[in-house]
């Protein structure tokens, strides 16, 4: 049944009404022609066309050896090319660079080959995708696609540079060793010119592609089933489409095909179409049909600007990050005791929390009731974490004060925790220095009166006016020095805080936190960050 529309709005209109009706969000499996659009890089015959020339060999016969099948031309071409590649003297500059990854016939012309679309992957000035008017405005509506990610044959770069937010996975192996959510990726599943060892090219490596990428098979299956999946810049005649369809009609069977065929997108670019309009499409396949929606378009626009108003539930760059966040916490082995802080996801520092997530409406009191549970679970080097900048916390500095720290001084035995940069910046030091302690437990007064009188030991006082206060000036001079570990901290409160910057004062105490777990365990490394939170916090002692 064919629904040709009138207009391109009315494609738009359709296809997003189309696509909306799915529950997942739909991926794009890209091939040479859209690189060919953009970029202006040849396709796969007229890649081997151009290096037939440069081997001095011609084309047609390799073609006609080869029956037509261009793995096999490929392959031919590249034990050809090797010859050329190690003797001609256009190659030098290559060998001297590349010598050590040419360890096969195939690879010289897999290196040529990164090399020649590398040169060409730039999406810049002299590409039709930036100089013709038509085509800019088709990247940038590209750009703001809503997808689920991206499977791509082709080696270039061009989908990195339309979605430079998506980690790329090349191949089976780096799918197999990654994090990989499969969620706003992209899958290069015939490698990439970063690694040219990857590119499947030859007879060869497809025979290798299809007895070893079984992983990657059932991966591509798993997205086919659960997402609508739409094919731009493909021939529907293109054997690794065929070859996956004839892959999905064997795995879900006759009597399912027709419904996984409503997912499956064929999208035909055509110069003579008047309008985009949408059409059932039959595939014949070697075991059977598939049924698949074929879209007709001379503009990509209309479609990129439904696929940009389709609304997920949040971006999948988010889903993607929540769904590590979970997979972390769930297969690390040494997860230690860590604090709850609820906040929505798009707080400020939120994305340095692990994260355990709830879907659904919720009420600003909600996230104050889970936080006050959480914020119960952090203990001093947390707090200490978190004044140096190591590791921020994100909550509310009102929750710590009154839900946090009654917990963080009773398991530190009311030893020195630091305070201020949270009075601070709960707004309750006022500007001749008192602290508005209303409302919060009696255990913040005592630690506030404790942290502004510090108390060093005289016998410490007179060691550091005799030895250290005229040689030693900065942080990082006491640390360089070779006096004690105790000695050192207790230095690093007694010295003149006019001759330094804090930031030195910060440095100094994030390397013995990072570097010396004894000492950083010690009550004279939490006195001197008392210390620095004092000077940088509280207004009493700056303007002291």
């Amino acid at each position: 049944m064919n629904t040709a529309s009138n207009s391109g709005d009315a494609f738009t209109h359709e296809i997003l009404e189309i696509l909306a009706g799915h529950t997942a969000l739909p991926y794009l499996f890209v091939g040479s022609g859209m690189s060919r659009r953009y970029l202006d890089l040849p396709d796969w015959p007229g890649l081997l066309r151009l290096f037939a020339a440069e081997a001095g060999v011609d084309f047609g016969y390799l073609f006609s050896s080869a029956e037509g099948d261009l793995p096999i031309l490929a392959g031919k071409l590249a034990a050809l090319f090797h010859e050329v590649w190690w003797s001609d003297a256009k190659y030098a500059d290559s060998r001297v660079a590349n010598s050590g990854k040419v360890v096969d016939r195939q690879m010289a012309l897999k290196v040529e080959i990164a090399r020649y679309i590398t040169a060409k992957s730039e999406l810049g000035e002299g590409t039709p995708g930036v100089d013709r008017g038509h085509l800019r405005e088709e990247i940038e509506h590209f750009k703001r696609v809503v997808i689920g990610g991206v499977i791509t044959t082709n080696y270039d770069r061009l989908i990195g540079q339309i979605f430079p937010e998506f980690p790329a996975y090349v191949g089976q192996q780096e799918l197999l060793l990654s994090d990989a959510q499969f969620v706003a990726e992209t899958y290069k599943i015939h490698g990439a010119v970063e690694d040219p060892g990857s590119l499947v090219l030859t007879d060869h490596d497809y025979a290798q592609f299809e007895r070893r990428d079984k992983y990657l098979a059932a991966k591509l299956l798993t997205i086919f089933a659960e997402h609508p999946v739409l094919f731009l810049g493909y021939s529907i005649e293109d054997p690794n489409i065929l070859k996956i369809l004839e892959n999905i009609c064997c795995a879900v069977g006759s009597e399912r095909i027709s419904e996984l065929g409503d997912r499956m997108f064929y999208v035909e670019w055509d110069e003579n179409v008047d309008s985009p309009s949408i059409e059932t499409y039959v595939v014949k396949l070697e075991n059977g049909l598939i049924p698949l929606r074929r879209i007709r378009l001379n503009s990509f626009s209309p479609l990129f600007l439904a696929l940009g108003r389709l609304e997920p539930p949040m971006p999948a760059q988010v889903i993607r990050m929540l769904t590590k966040h979970v997979y972390d916490i769930v297969r690390d082995p040494n997860v230690t005791r860590q604090p709850v802080v609820a906040v929505p996801i798009n707080s400020p520092g939120a994305e340095n929390l692990k994260v355990i997530f709830g879907v659904g409406p919720y009420e600003y009191s909600d996230i104050e009731g889970l936080s006050a549970v959480g914020l119960r679970g952090i203990d001093r080097r947390r707090v200490v974490q978190d004044v140096l900048g190591d590791k921020p916390l994100s909550a509310d500095p009102n929750q710590l004060l009154s839900e946090a720290f009654p917990e963080v001084l009773k398991r530190a035995s009311f030893g020195y925790v630091p305070i201020f940069k949270y009075l601070a910046r709960a707004k309750r030091i006022n500007r001749s220095g008192k602290v508005d302690v209303k409302g919060l437990p009696v255990e913040i007064a005592n630690c506030i009166d404790k942290n502004r009188t510090m108390k060093i030991q005289e016998s410490a006082k007179r060691r550091f006016h005799r030895d250290v206060e005229d040689s030693l000036g900065t942080p990082a001079g006491i640390l360089r020095s070779d006096l004690s570990d105790g000695f050192k901290m207790e230095c690093l409160v007694l010295l003149d805080p006019s001759g330094f910057e804090l930031d030195d004062l910060r440095d100094a105490l994030l390397t013995v936190l990072r570097t010396d777990d004894s000492l950083s365990k010690s009550t004279g490394f939490y006195r001197a960050v008392c210390h620095y939170d004092r000077l940088t916090f509280d207004v009493e002692k700056s303007k002291s």
